[in-house]
C-alpha cells in the first residue's frame, strides 16, 4: 500500500502519480508541486519565514501576540449505515483553533451517533482527539506550519515563474509583404 508523498494519507486505489511520488488526489499532486519548488530556498530563508508566519497575525481574525500554527479540526456525522470522518488543518491562532475545535465538537456530538456501527465508535474517538488538540501547546516550528510555508513559498515562485515565461522579448518579425 502506497502513502501520499504530501500528507502521508495511505493510497488503497487510484491517486495521481508522479514520476516516483504518489499522491491521494490532485491537491495533494499540486502542493507537493510547490513544495518540491520551494526546496530550492536556503533553508536559513525558510525558517525565517517560518518563524516570521509563526509570530505574525492570525489570518483568521488579523490579531498578533498568538502563536499561528497548523491546528486541526476533527469531525464525523453518520445516517445509519453511512459514517464519514475527516480531520481538517487550519492556519489560524490558538483562540480561532480552540473555537473551532468546540464547533467541530459539537457537529460531531449532534451528527456523529446515528450511524452503525462507526458512528458510535468514531464520535467518542474524534471527540477525544478535538479536546487533546485543545489542550496541547502549540509545537515550535511544527512541521505542518513548515510545510504550509513551503507550499505557500512554492506558489509565488510558481507565480514568478509563469511571470518571467510572459514577459520575455519575442523575436521581432517583420511585416508581411505587400
Amino acid at each position: 500500500m502506497a502513502n501520499c508523498a504530501y500528507c502521508g494519507t495511505s493510497i488503497l486505489f487510484g491517486g495521481v502519480s508522479d514520476g516516483p511520488r504518489r499522491y491521494c488526489n490532485n491537491d495533494c499532486h499540486v502542493a507537493g508541486y510547490f513544495v518540491s519548488l520551494a526546496s530550492q530556498i536556503p533553508p536559513a530563508k525558510l525558517d525565517e519565514m517560518v518563524h516570521a508566519t509563526r509570530v505574525g497575525q492570525c489570518p483568521k481574525c488579523g490579531k498578533a501576540g498568538s502563536p499561528v500554527d497548523v491546528y486541526m479540526a476533527h469531525r464525523i456525522w453518520s445516517a445509519l449505515i453511512l459514517t464519514s470522518w475527516s480531520s481538517q488543518p487550519e492556519v489560524s491562532c490558538k483562540s480561532c483553533a480552540t473555537k473551532r475545535q468546540l464547533g467541530a465538537i459539537a457537529f460531531s456530538g449532534t451528527l456523529g451517533w446515528w450511524g452503525f456501527p462507526w458512528g458510535l465508535i468514531g464520535t467518542p474517538v474524534q471527540i477525544i482527539r478535538n479536546f487533546s488538540a485543545m489542550a496541547a501547546k502549540p509545537k515550535r516550528d511544527s512541521p505542518l506550519l513548515r510545510k504550509h510555508v513551503q507550499v505557500v513559498l512554492g506558489q509565488r515562485l510558481a507565480e514568478n515563474l509563469a511571470m518571467a515565461e510572459s514577459q520575455q522579448v519575442q523575436p521581432a518579425v517583420p511585416p508581411p509583404l505587400p
